[in-house]
């Protein structure tokens, strides 16, 4: 358990780390008009990006973060007020 939790520590501290050092080379790249340091930016914030993702579904439990099957009580329009699904109020 120890190693898991010490991986995704790494993991996420990696994946901050990437993303800003994306962001700061992006930043380079726009601020000296220079094309391919830009796009190497662009790519590391994308890389970073996904190496979050990735440590966050292997690590325990649901990447959710809450129950798998939830039913609504009172389906219909939310935005109306209704629970008949489209009617207006009166």
């Amino acid at each position: 358990m120890l190693t898991t939790l010490a991986k995704g520590v790494l993991g996420r501290l990696l994946s901050y780390a990437g993303l800003a050092l994306g962001f700061w080379v992006l930043y380079q790249g726009i601020s000296r008009s220079s094309l391919p340091l830009a796009i190497l930016g662009g790519g590391l914030i994308i890389g970073a990006m996904y190496l979050m993702v990735a440590v966050r579904k292997s690590g325990p439990g649901h990447p959710e973060g809450g129950p798998t099957s939830v039913e609504e009580e009172t389906p219909g329009d939310t935005i109306l007020g209704s629970g008949q699904g489209g009617e207006l109020p009166p």
